[in-house]
């Protein structure tokens, strides 16, 4: 693999968005901050007065790292849905791209790190005024950024494979509506997973989201398990590793290579 011809990939994601940018920012940046004043800051204040259990945490301190990792998630979903099956199946631009010398490796991990570079933008933003809103209880909180990003890198390789393998456009909003919304809602963001039905509470285990959560939530609050954080990191390098192999396949396989 030429780190050259996926770099050129990255710069070819860049130009198309220097025309686009601004009807991103609502997504991007503007819907997090809102959920973070709603959730964390309005809502919150009536929360901590009820003395919930949440790990000495005030509810602000509990939001703000989820939803950081929540962020990462929606970006890099906004990255891989449509804008991966327009290149496969609409206008088919991922077709001129194979054509020149980047092979279909390149191709995904150029997406991949384009969906990181827009991830990173996000949630920098993202952190940056939830520590001015002062959402964050640690100095390590200056590494949950980096911990949404691998978590938005996670989602956006396998994203990037269900949008290569879906053999309808139509299961591109059932993925939102099916997948993401319940993630969002259901992987601790704004409640503890003990809370759930105990059925439903290792199904939450598994979800990438939770242990990006968990990874963001433990750094903003300064209590970092090694065993935990190995476990968090390693499952979401798995996963990436894993759904960006996925993808290659089923890039090579709409491509006809």
């Amino acid at each position: 693999m030429a780190v050259g011809r996926v770099v050129a990939v990255v710069g070819w994601h860049a130009r198309a968005y220097r025309r686009m940018w601004f009807g991103t920012m609502t997504v991007t940046f503007l819907n997090p901050i809102f959920f973070l004043l709603a959730m964390g800051v309005l809502l919150g204040t009536l929360v901590d007065r009820s003395n919930p259990d949440l790990g000495g945490l005030s509810y602000l301190e509990f939001v703000a790292p989820a939803l950081l990792a929540a962020t990462a998630m929606q970006t890099a979903a906004s990255v891989t849905t449509f804008p991966v099956r327009a290149g496969l199946k609409w206008w088919k631009t991922y077709h001129a791209v194979v054509a020149t010398p980047v092979r279909v490796g390149e191709l995904v991990t150029g997406v991949v790190a384009w969906a990181g570079v827009r991830v990173g933008l996000a949630v920098g933003a993202f952190a940056l005024v939830a520590a001015l809103a002062g959402a964050f209880a640690s100095p390590l909180a200056a590494l949950a950024p980096f911990a949404a990003l691998l978590c938005g890198l996670t989602f956006a390789a396998l994203i990037a494979a269900l949008s290569a393998w879906m053999p309808s456009d139509q299961y591109l909003a059932a993925l939102y509506r099916f997948g993401l919304v319940p993630l969002f809602l259901f992987s601790g963001t704004f409640f503890p997973v003990s809370q759930l039905p105990a059925w439903l509470e290792p199904v939450a285990w598994a979800t990438p989201l939770w242990h990006g959560v968990a990874l963001c939530r433990d750094l903003a609050a300064g209590d970092v398990p090694v065993a935990g954080t190995a476990l968090h990191v390693g499952y979401l390098l798995a996963l990436l590793v894993a759904g960006a192999t996925v993808a290659v396949q089923g890039c090579r396989r709409t491509l006809e290579l």
